[in-house]
């Protein structure tokens, strides 16, 4: 409850709908358990800010300084962060569903027990990044197996060790993928990845 008003202090609804806050300094910013859709925060100074357990879909984030912030326990649907500057921050537990992190840097980011399902890596910088027991790939309905887009990445260090290919948001209906799948459904050689 002290975060919802922290958030409405500095002028940002706690459930909101295609509203901008692009360009804005929310450095160290209460965000957490926001709800946000279609929300526009490119280029916004969030560096330490918590976004515990927010629900954020379709947020615009391309840009967006998140150095240090918290997205642990968040959801993020469909978010866009091209460019976003990630250095130390934290996923634990995040589900990052249909999120576009293409070319970005990530290198050392921990990504582990994560959900990255339909997540874009191609041609980000994913060198010593954890993604040790991540829910990387899935089975649909019809039996067809997806993973991550890791084409063009730089996986050299990266833990890819347990990824999970799972047939349902249930954890029991995981199982770890093998490499030759992970391979050709990440779209990706994986050179020098640890698997």
């Amino acid at each position: 409850m002290i975060s919802l008003i922290l958030a409405a202090a500095l002028g940002l609804p706690t459930n909101c709908t295609g509203c901008s806050f692009a360009g804005r300094d929310l450095h160290g910013a209460d965000l957490s358990g926001v709800s946000f859709v279609g929300v526009d925060l490119s280029r916004a100074n969030l560096r330490d800010a918590n976004l515990r357990n927010a629900n954020l879909t379709g947020v615009d984030f391309s840009h967006a300084d998140l150095r240090g912030a918290d997205l642990s326990g968040a959801n993020l649907t469909g978010v866009d962060m091209i460019g976003a500057q990630l250095s130390g921050a934290r996923f634990r537990g995040t589900n990052f569903t249909g999120a576009d992190l293409h070319g970005d840097d990530l290198q050392g980011l921990d990504f582990s027990q994560d959900r990255l399902e339909g997540v874009d890596f191609s041609g980000a910088d994913l060198r010593r990044a954890d993604l040790r027991g991540a829910r990387l790939c899935w089975k649909s309905s019809e039996g067809r197996i997806s993973c991550a887009d890791l084409r063009g990445a730089d996986v050299r260090g990266t833990d890819l060790r347990g990824v999970l290919l799972c047939s349902s948001s249930r954890s029991e209906n995981c199982t770890t993928a093998d490499s030759a799948t992970l391979r050709r459904e990440a779209r990706s050689n994986l050179d020098g990845a640890i698997l």
